[in-house]
């Protein structure tokens, strides 16, 4: 999609070709994908483990409504007990009937275990999800960002060169060159991270024309002249384009 001055950009959209500045009128929920998420984290999600707690307590209050039918009919119409004495043993009934602690004891159970998977690293939203992950049988996960650091990194010890009268430093710096860090992209800052300071990529030089990254030349080039007044160009990309 072409955009030109004005036309409003959503989160998330990626720049093709050519850089451009924009002002953040939506953040967060307000955004489209943050509407989206949202309505997803509002969804009502009964899990396993309430189903289970849920058929559990449905379980206790229909055995307890039939154990007190029948107590009713043999305490007060076949031994005839009186009115207090039968209200005496239908409430030790109801209350010994009804598991009160088993919510308490197994919400410490889980908040224990949160507990310990915190100290892991793992966050966990729902203490409920913690019985979940127990019973499950295949986990499908994105890689970037939850598997990995989603940082990319340069290995100087991999850099290799081949031209005569240059170093592994000299390639370090003209790749930083040809990045720019306004751009955030994720390759040049990792490449304008090696240097020491990253004003060292534009130090004692004059741009002149920087060539932002794009799908069909696949690379970035910086002409520029350096002190003595020579002119350089230097690009960073795909080597056969």
């Amino acid at each position: 999609v072409t955009k030109h001055p004005g036309d409003g950009v959503y989160s998330g959209s990626t720049c093709k070709q050519g850089e451009l500045e924009a002002i953040v009128i939506a953040t967060g929920v307000h955004t489209f994908f943050g509407k989206a998420a949202h309505l997803v984290e509002n969804t009502t999600h009964v899990g396993h483990f309430q189903k289970v707690l849920t058929s559990i307590g449905n379980f206790c209050i229909c055995s307890i409504a039939i154990g007190m039918i029948i107590e009713i009919i043999v305490i007060y119409g076949v031994h005839g007990y009186g009115y207090r004495n039968g209200i005496d043993n239908l409430l030790v009934l109801l209350i010994g009937g009804i598991p009160i602690a088993m919510p308490t004891v197994l919400s410490v159970t889980m908040a224990i275990g949160s507990h310990k998977l915190s100290q892991q690293g793992a966050i966990t939203k729902r203490m409920t999800a913690i019985e979940e992950m127990a019973g499950m049988d295949v986990l499908c996960s994105d890689k970037t960002g939850t598997l990995t650091l989603n940082k990319l990194t340069v290995d100087r010890e991999m850099i290799e060169v081949f031209a005569k009268g240059v170093d592994k430093d000299l390639v370090v710096l003209m790749a930083a060159r040809a990045s720019r860090m306004e751009n955030q992209d994720a390759i040049d800052c990792a490449i304008v991270s090696m240097l020491a300071d990253p004003k060292e990529a534009r130090a004692g030089i004059k741009e002149v024309h920087f060539l932002p990254f794009n799908p069909t030349d696949k690379r970035t080039a910086l002409t520029y002249f350096d002190a003595a007044g020579t002119m350089h160009r230097v690009s960073k990309g795909a080597p056969e384009q």
